[in-house]
């Protein structure tokens, strides 16, 4: 099982040079691929946020972004608000994957929930 958020920030503080601090980054990875290749389900809002970690250390997060669109389609509120932000900082708006997003896009507008219906208004302005 891979680290929680906290636990991952920890040790990547806690590391003295660059090199200790990219081999955490890159066994956390390694274990956000395996559990994005076994559809974990139960952790990929974790898992995305701590790409979203990895990211702002300027590390490369490109494997993370169907996992995105899998949160944004999600019924439940917090797991939306994580793949809307995650779509928000993966994805440019030349990537393919973008064209999926078009439909819970469009679903989540039509929201009851005025929240649900501002996230995606948030990432229909941040991404035009």
């Amino acid at each position: 099982m891979s680290l929680k958020l906290r636990d991952l920030i920890r040790q990547v503080r806690a590391c003295k040079t660059a090199a200790e601090e990219r081999a955490v980054i890159a066994k956390e990875s390694a274990m956000i691929r395996t559990a994005i290749r076994e559809e974990q389900e139960q952790y990929r809002h974790r898992n995305v946020a701590k790409l979203l970690f990895m990211h702002m250390l300027g590390y490369p997060t490109h494997f993370g972004q169907l996992e995105c669109m899998k949160l944004v389609a999600s019924p439940h509120f917090p797991e939306k608000r994580i793949g809307y932000l995650g779509m928000l900082l993966l994805l440019s708006e030349q990537a393919d994957v973008l064209m999926l997003a078009t439909n819970s896009l469009k679903n989540d507008l039509h929201s009851e929930n005025k929240f649900v219906a501002g996230l995606a208004l948030c990432a229909i302005g941040n991404l035009a």
